[in-house]
């Protein structure tokens, strides 16, 4: 009867395990017409998601501004809704953005998050009084399909090795590529850049994975994949995803 009673019990204990899992992606209700997107990767060194808009308002009533996801005035952390043009989801690793096309997509990011830092490790020299910032970093821009590090991009076919505009780019960086689901390709290895816009533009489907065996700061990826579907409309951005091995 006790190990009956034992065996009840623990099953009640993760039935609500499993049940809190689940119930942690809220839906929310943004107003659509204002709604927008935040993808912040130089915070905290980590992949940041959310969104924001404005509530309607009626005088004298204030406006009421509403944040979700990875931001600082959210009591919301994974989320997801649909609006008539698009929808968004956010589960804590995955952010998924779909619309009706890849443009339409991109339209609800900011120009200045397309450009995606895959890693990123920034600090001041001087903690106390926060001077001296400094900051060390590379990215992917979703839109122009470049590999860049601050204002500068890579060009393709080039070795970053004698460059010193990409020193922020280690041999530790590892960029792959599949274009409809075919083998893994090189993007970047050993500091090499290979040509890879022609299979991108052509491509309906694109992934893109990254990995750092980060030497001298010790820091995870910011982002480990993406994913573009173009014909679907669909952005996905992976903080964490195993590197695949063809």
């Amino acid at each position: 009867m006790k190990k009956l009673l034992y065996a009840f019990s623990l099953g009640l204990v993760c039935y609500g395990s499993v049940s809190t899992a689940q119930a942690k992606i809220r839906d929310v209700t943004p107003s659509c017409e204002d709604v927008k997107l935040s993808i912040n990767t130089v915070r905290n060194d980590r992949f940041n998601f959310s969104a924001y808009w404005n509530e309607p308002s009626v005088f004298p009533e204030p406006p009421k501004y509403v944040e979700v996801g990875d931001a600082i005035k959210s009591n919301i952390d994974q989320f997801k809704f649909n609006c008539p043009n698009f929808s968004v989801s956010y589960d804590g690793n995955i952010a998924e953005i779909k619309s009706s096309s890849i443009e339409e997509a991109l339209k609800h990011i900011s120009e200045y998050d397309r450009d995606l830092n895959l890693y990123f490790h920034g600090w001041y020299q001087y903690p106390n009084i926060k001077k001296g910032f400094t900051s060390v970093g590379y990215s992917f821009d979703i839109d122009t399909l470049d590999l860049k590090t601050s204002i500068y991009k890579a060009k393709e076919g080039s070795s970053l090795s004698s460059d010193i505009r990409f020193f922020e780019i280690p041999k530790t960086a590892i960029i792959g590529y599949k274009v409809d689901g075919s083998k893994l390709k090189p993007l970047l290895y050993d500091r090499n850049v290979s040509y890879y816009k022609d299979d991108m533009l052509e491509a309906n489907t694109i992934d893109i994975f990254h990995k750092n065996n980060d030497e001298k700061f010790r820091l995870d990826e910011v982002i480990q994949r993406i994913h573009i579907d173009k014909a679907n409309g669909l952005i996905k951005i992976y903080r964490n995803y195993p590197f695949p091995t063809k």
